[in-house]
């Protein structure tokens, strides 16, 4: 009886682990515009795994990239403490981004698709078509033969899916939870 007891108290205590680690991750809500499988092969040095789906990344650049991002952001964090609210309200941001907090590497995955090209640019893309009004608003017209569409995306909250160029400007959506940030002053630090 004592044996049952035991294995039933360290099934509760697993349970309640896992579900903090989880809600410990990042909860912002984005649309999940994509649906796939992700099984992480690889993990940073850093600690963010990454389905590389037997495309070669180099690891260590990824984590060079995702660092610089990161450092810009809380920078950027320290820059726009006094920006008044109804200036960051069209940012689109969940909460105000604390410049000491960090990247939770261990929340996320980054997965490499089969990237899908255009005839009309040189860019990688995801495949799944994007609102008009987002090319739109980079001065971008799209047109049946060239239409708008996703260059990445953020699946379940964590999970970025890029093309094998890399495209880690989720990484910034994710860390500040603006889905607009590119009319933010945290755009600046998507360039990396």
């Amino acid at each position: 009886m004592k044996n049952k007891f035991f294995i039933i108290y360290i099934f509760i205590a697993l349970l309640f682990t896992a579900c903090e680690s989880k809600s410990d991750c990042y909860q912002n809500y984005y649309e999940n515009i994509t649906n796939y499988e992700i099984n992480s092969n690889i993990s940073t040095k850093l600690g963010i795994r990454v389905d590389s789906s037997d495309y070669k990344v180099d690891l260590q650049e990824l984590d060079n990239r995702i660092t610089k991002i990161e450092n810009c952001i809380k920078q950027v964090a320290l820059e726009v403490e006094n920006t008044p609210q109804n200036e960051k309200k069209k940012w689109q941001c969940l909460h105000d981004v604390d410049p000491n907090t960090g990247l939770k590497y261990k929340c996320i995955v980054i997965k490499i698709i089969a990237p899908h090209y255009s005839k009309c640019s040189d860019w990688q893309f995801i495949g799944v078509k994007a609102p008009d009004q987002y090319c739109l608003d980079k001065g971008i017209t799209p047109t049946v033969d060239c239409p708008c569409m996703w260059r990445t995306a953020i699946q379940d909250n964590n999970h970025i899916i890029t093309p094998p160029a890399l495209y880690l400007w989720e990484i910034g959506r994710i860390m500040t939870s603006c889905n607009n940030i590119w009319y933010s002053p945290f755009a600046k630090c998507l360039i990396f």
